[in-house]
């Protein structure tokens, strides 16, 4: 037991220590703000309390330099993206950004290059199958290329479905122009004398251009003649070259009251046409052109009865006979000015008939001239006029003596479906400029006896066997002979051609033959329906004076006739099928091999 001094000193300091407990305040932990919902919210020094009854602002202390002001945050959040863009990050995405742009350049420059190889090749492929002169500038060249391809080529047809003839009359309006301009391409051109009523002065002197300069102005006036007659009765807005073409029947103004509804265009939408004084002529009549090849100086016989005949065909097809036989006569003219002057009188310059004896001294071009003006009588009703002029034609062309050279040797097919060699030529040409041409005949010459002339004969026929057919009962069958005759001679003609691999006038050949078989059809067909007429009144008369006598023999005649031109029908059909493939127009390579 300790010492009662020890026991008062360990009560004391225990009591002392007990009073301090009691008298030190005690320190409450402040629960979790996580987990305790009415925990106070500590003071944010930039930012508003939120509104949102779901969210709480963050109990962190937002300071201007670490949040930016709430008016800056409206920028497309550039500031807030500036916070996340650490500097990997910038480097990846300017590596990924130059990668992009490296990629589109190369692609877009491939693209561009391959549409730059394109269109060279397509250009290469149309200069090959429409030579330019090479004198002319680049761009006068490329106009004529561009309208020769918009015109002629199956590219452009199936892609438009139609011609674009206003893309094509802007490329020649523009061609003439720069070959018309003295500071261009018509340098030492002079202003023709000659006027025409209601025209104008039109011709010009180009005399002393080069032969494929004049050739190519020829080209140009003939296309922009051949433009002119597809947009006749068309207009535009004045001032817009290329804008889009309305009928003058849909445009109203004073000259046409009650206009006709525009058609649909490609919205499925009516056009809004403009007024009458709005527009103009889409381009202008054929006849200024082709009367500007007739009085310019410096073309040859043959390129004026180009535009003499083009203009008279123009002028029938209007329905203006009358123009259409001064243009003939126009034409007979020509042709006669490049006779020798010791032939005399070749032709009859009032019927167009060539005089017997005189065969040897007929020339190409009077051979078309007389043969247009023989069409144009026919067209006309005056058959007994034409009858004359085809077959003094015709036996013009029978005394034509043969060819010097080899036909086979004649207009060779520069494509073939199998043919390597044209496929290596037509590399060959995207490398290297072919020359010119050299110039074709002018007409004034005699031609000889080839296979393209023998087409010719061919058309003649067909044409002296539609008319003896149709003119008189009595020679319808002298129509058929000659006929008949015309297809077996086109026939013959065509498969000559094939064996010759020989082009040259193989179209208008097949255009003969595919004429020839439709007219015999024709011929047939009424033959047979007249020979069954026959037949039913051979049946349903009564005989001689009633009595019955040569009723048999008569319908037993009648018979033998309808027989005969029923086997005459089946004959055709087969005649037919054996020349399908003669009468199928040629395929050619076509693409960019095919130039």
């Amino acid at each position: 037991m300790p010492p009662p001094t020890q026991c008062n000193a360990l009560g004391s300091a225990a009591r002392r220590r007990l009073h301090s407990v009691r008298t030190t305040p005690q320190v409450r932990r402040r629960p979790n703000a996580f987990f305790s919902p009415s925990s106070s919210r500590s003071r944010a020094f930039t930012q508003k309390p939120s509104l949102l009854l779901v969210s709480r602002p963050s109990v962190r202390p937002q300071l201007p330099f670490l949040h930016p002001l709430a008016h800056a945050q409206s920028v497309a959040g550039a500031s807030n993206i500036g916070r996340f863009i650490s500097t990997e990050t910038k480097v990846r995405w300017w590596t990924q950004t130059k990668g992009a742009l490296r990629i589109a350049t190369v692609f877009w420059s491939v693209v561009a290059l391959l549409s730059v190889v394109a269109a060279g090749l397509r250009q290469t492929k149309i200069e090959n199958d429409n030579p330019t002169p090479r004198e002319w500038s680049f761009w006068s060249r490329w106009h004529l290329r561009s309208a020769h391809w918009y015109a002629d080529e199956e590219e452009a047809k199936a892609a438009r479905v139609i011609t674009d003839w206003n893309a094509v009359g802007w490329y020649f309006r523009k061609l003439l122009e720069r070959l018309e301009d003295e500071k261009l391409d018509g340098k030492n051109l002079l202003q023709g004398e000659t006027l025409v009523e209601g025209i104008g002065r039109t011709g010009l002197d180009i005399s002393m251009k080069s032969e494929p300069w004049r050739r190519g102005y020829f080209q140009a006036l003939m296309g922009a003649g051949r433009v002119a007659e597809h947009l006749e009765g068309m207009a535009r807005k004045k001032g817009d070259e290329r804008g889009p073409l309305y009928s003058w029947e849909t445009i109203p103004g004073p000259s046409n009251p009650r206009p006709r509804p525009p058609p649909w265009d490609r919205k499925r939408k009516n056009q809004t046409v403009p007024n009458e004084d709005e527009c103009e002529d889409a381009f202008p009549e054929p006849e200024v052109y082709y009367m500007k090849i007739l009085t310019t100086k410096g073309f040859d016989n043959g390129q004026r009865l180009d535009a003499a005949l083009a203009y008279a065909d123009w002028c029938d097809f209007k329905g203006l006979s009358g123009t259409a036989g001064n243009m003939y006569d126009w034409a007979l003219d020509i042709a006669v000015s490049g006779l020798p002057s010791t032939a005399g009188n070749v032709i009859d310059i009032k019927t167009g008939v060539i005089n017997n004896g005189k065969d040897e001294f007929v020339t190409q071009n009077l051979f078309r001239a007389t043969t247009a003006l023989a069409v144009h009588h026919a067209r006309s009703g005056n058959v007994m006029d034409a009858l004359p002029i085809f077959l003094s034609v015709l036996r013009a062309r029978k005394s034509l003596p043969p060819a010097t050279m080899p036909s086979s040797t004649l207009g060779k097919s520069t494509h073939g479906s199998s043919d390597v060699g044209a496929y290596i030529e037509g590399i060959k040409n995207v490398f290297f400029d072919t020359p010119y041409p050299p110039p074709p005949p002018s007409g004034d010459t005699r031609p000889s006896h080839t296979l393209k002339e023998a087409c010719e004969e061919v058309g003649l026929m067909i044409y002296i066997g539609e008319i003896l057919f149709a003119t008189s009962a009595s020679e319808r069958e002298k129509g058929l002979s000659w006929t008949r005759d015309s297809v077996e001679a086109a026939e013959a003609v065509m498969w000559v051609m094939d064996e010759q691999e020989q082009n040259t006038g193989r179209e208008r050949c097949r255009e003969c033959l595919q004429t020839g078989l439709s007219n015999w059809k024709d011929m047939t067909a009424q033959m047979s329906r007249l020979a069954a007429q026959r037949k039913q009144e051979a049946e349903n008369s009564a005989g001689f004076l009633g009595t019955g006598l040569g009723k048999a023999s008569a319908v037993e005649k009648a018979r033998k006739e309808v027989e005969r031109w029923r086997e005459e029908q089946s004959q055709i059909e087969l005649r037919k099928q054996k020349t399908v493939s003669l009468t199928a127009p040629r395929q050619t390579p076509n693409g960019w091999m095919g130039i």
